[in-house]
């Protein structure tokens, strides 16, 4: 193998900062390992320091690392001097005559600016590593703020992992699970191509209902797990058994994570990639860093700024897609266009089918979500008022009506939106999922008693508890 790295959080943030050290050297040297189990698995309980205080269950060594990184890139100025040029080019598009496109352009740049570094930080093969990436909400951590790293329609309930991997080569990938609880569902998939070139990578068509380039998924209702909660995956192109995905004999390929969080209290998965066959490893520090990014900024943020166009391009205001089957059978999803006035709200009521998680958020018009923590502006059933019958009626609006299962559009009048069913049993269909969908005045939700509401005390309590059980995964 080329590296010994393990999931151990250093003690002492000090001896992280390497400013310019070149990132193999930095990685080893944070994350030198500790002995493996018996198993083959590393050892991956909760990392302490010296004072013996628990760390971050998710702050492995190469993370900080990554982040540190991150943080010095984002400010460089050529990196500034490529956003203000696409900031003119993008205010100049169709979509930001739009005034709530407007106004949220500058966090969109940001948000897929932080996107690309982490895409051009794990791109280095012989030295793999897997990273805590896509997240619209800021974090505080490590002794850090980190900004938010969105995409395009990134779910709130998730923490994404992303690494990169190499057609033909052979790798591990180990897991543990917390001892607390462990997530809805996990889902492990390998896609050919190249993260920093989504254009590429997806296509002029590629969409979450038409992945034409999955290589390998596997779900944790699939996964073989040692009765400690941890697991290993082989990745490569041949092999066999339950914990095995196979990829291409060559090429780039990216491997993802999405640990579903249907409650935020619950733990994501702990993972560690590892190489093991020989490759001679490529210098890469800061230096190369920047370089890739300088490359691939303009093309990156050009795909996910058109990407609403590919992905809800048809949609007319205040209308929805029709829920499509996620590749792979693990769910279904569906899109809407929202357009409302200050007293006008979108009404809408699904079913969850057999799914165990369902998830509605709000995005802006550029497919990133606004701050979870701090608005309702999202919600999976853990967090929804059923009707008697089981179905769920949300109200999409600019002002809280009142109502139980509102999603608050940030101020905004126009934007998108996206629902999910998840952890669904096999043979389940999208028939019946949306049973209503129409702008309502919000005046008119009154004559509706049989509406779940809630007190404007109920409501306080409710978003003044989204920041501290949001923040569980940074604990």
């Amino acid at each position: 193998m080329t590296s010994s790295n393990q999931l151990q959080t250093p003690d002492d943030r000090d001896s992280l900062r390497h400013g310019e050290t070149d990132r193999r050297t930095a990685l080893a040297m944070l994350a030198a390992g500790a002995a493996a189990t018996a198993t083959g698995w590393p050892a991956m309980g909760l990392a302490r320091s010296n004072s013996g205080a628990a760390k971050p269950w998710l702050a492995s060594p190469e993370q900080l690392a990554a982040e540190d990184m991150l943080l010095q890139v984002e400010n460089d100025p050529q990196v500034r001097s490529i956003q203000a040029g696409l900031k003119t080019e993008l205010a100049a598009s169709a979509r930001s005559q739009i005034p709530d496109a407007a106004a949220t352009l500058d966090n969109a740049l940001k948000q897929w600016t932080r996107s690309l570094i982490f895409a051009e930080v794990v791109k280095h093969p012989a030295d793999p590593v897997i990273l805590w990436a896509t997240d619209d909400t800021p974090r505080t951590w490590l002794g850090h703020t980190l900004g938010g790293v969105g995409t395009s329609g990134d779910n709130p309930d998730n923490v994404y992992r992303m690494g990169y991997i190499e057609g033909g080569g052979s790798y591990e990938l180990l897991g543990q699970f917390h001892p607390d609880s462990r997530p809805t569902q996990l889902l492990i998939e390998v896609d050919a191509g190249d993260m920093t070139q989504p254009g590429r990578m997806l296509g002029g068509s590629g969409t979450p209902q038409h992945d034409i380039h999955s290589a390998a998924l596997i779900l944790d209702r699939d996964l073989v797990v040692a009765p400690d909660g941890s697991f290993r995956i082989t990745i490569g192109t041949t092999g066999d058994g339950p914990n095995h995905l196979t990829i291409p004999a060559s090429g780039p390929c990216a491997i993802g994570a999405r640990d579903v969080l249907g409650d935020w209290k619950l733990r994501a998965t702990r993972m560690q990639l590892r190489r093991l066959d020989k490759v001679q490893a490529q210098p890469f520090g800061l230096p190369q860093l920047r370089q890739l990014v300088y490359n691939d900024l303009a093309g990156y943020v050009r795909f996910w700024a058109n990407f609403p166009n590919i992905w809800m391009g048809g949609l007319k205001p205040n209308t929805h897609s029709q829920p499509s089957p996620r590749p792979g059978g693990w769910g279904f999803v569906a899109g809407l266009n929202f357009h409302v006035a200050p007293n006008e709200g979108l009404l809408v009521t699904t079913s969850p089918g057999a799914a165990k998680y369902t998830g509605f958020q709000i995005n802006d018009p550029w497919m990133i979500a606004p701050d979870a923590r701090t608005r309702q502006v999202c919600l999976n059933n853990t967090q929804s008022v059923p009707n008697a019958d089981g179905t769920v009626t949300y109200v999409l609006a600019m002002t809280d009506p009142g109502i139980a299962n509102w999603l608050d559009t940030a101020g905004m009048r126009d934007g998108l939106a996206i629902l999910r069913w998840q952890q669904v049993p096999q043979g389940m269909t999208n028939d019946g999922l949306i049973r209503d969908f129409r702008v309502i005045k919000l005046a008119d939700l009154a004559t509706m008693g049989d509406l779940p509401r809630v007190s404007q005390e109920q409501r306080r309590q409710r978003i003044a508890a989204r920041a501290p059980d949001y923040d569980t995964r940074v604990r």
